[in-house]
């Protein structure tokens, strides 16, 4: 596993929330990329790197709304 290999996080994310999400990652320069995979169940994925894993999850914890985590896993080609 390399630093730059990508690192993705499962996230509910209520539909209500999503943007507020999105738009908050867009301050943070970097950290990561926002793909929402199924908004009816609130399934979201921050994609971020395998350095990053853990600042990202600092970041969830600090904002002031609460995203569970479902899952993580490195992403790989099928």
């Amino acid at each position: 596993m390399k630093d730059s290999d990508v690192w993705v996080i499962e996230l509910d994310v209520p539909a209500k929330h999503a943007l507020l999400l999105q738009a908050w990652l867009l301050g943070e320069d970097g950290l990561g990329v926002i793909r929402c995979m199924d908004a009816d169940k609130k399934k979201q994925q921050l994609w971020t790197t395998v350095c990053q894993k853990e600042e990202v999850r600092a970041w969830l914890q600090s904002l002031p709304k609460h995203f569970e985590i479902t899952g993580e896993w490195l992403w790989s080609e099928i």
